[in-house]
């Protein structure tokens, strides 16, 4: 898959940079950057930031600027996808394993569902633990986790 904005990213870029992206339905996000092990996308390092001001963009990374990528279910990192643009990007595309996680977390963190999957009820159990062992939401947002995951079973 060749994302646009990454593409335009890629031609601007002197040094290697290897990028994880959460692609989420005609945009994308930057989730984390590989050296030599995945590491936290926030903040992008500064050659990548560089790049895409040069390019006259801006890279997303709200969801990685509030969770903790080695903190991540093991399942995340499964289904990952990896494509070369130009000679110094390489982009590893998240699976649908690791983007369960990342929309029921930015569903819940907004208030505002927008299910572009439905989960099975396993898939529900996983995250719905991760949620609780990660700590990310306290008990005041009980009735929009319910709502929003009901939305993600549909």
């Amino acid at each position: 898959m060749k994302i646009a904005g990454l593409e335009k990213l890629a031609g601007r870029l002197s040094d290697p940079a290897h990028l994880l992206v959460w692609w989420k339905g005609g945009e994308f996000e930057v989730v984390a950057v590989k050296d030599g092990e995945w590491l936290d996308a926030f903040p992008l390092p500064g050659s990548v930031q560089e790049a895409a001001a040069e390019a006259q963009m801006i890279l997303d990374t709200t969801t990685a600027a509030r969770l903790e990528i080695g903190k991540m279910p093991s399942d995340f990192w499964e289904e990952l996808e990896e494509f070369q643009y130009g000679a110094h990007l390489c982009v590893t595309l998240l699976g649908r394993a690791g983007s369960k996680y990342l929309e029921v977390f930015q569903a819940v963190r907004t208030g505002a569902s927008r299910a572009t999957m439905t989960l099975r009820s396993e898939e529900l159990l996983q995250v719905t633990r991760w949620l609780r062992e990660e700590g990310l939401f306290d008990h005041r947002s009980g009735d929009t986790l319910m709502k929003v995951l009901a939305e993600f079973a549909k």
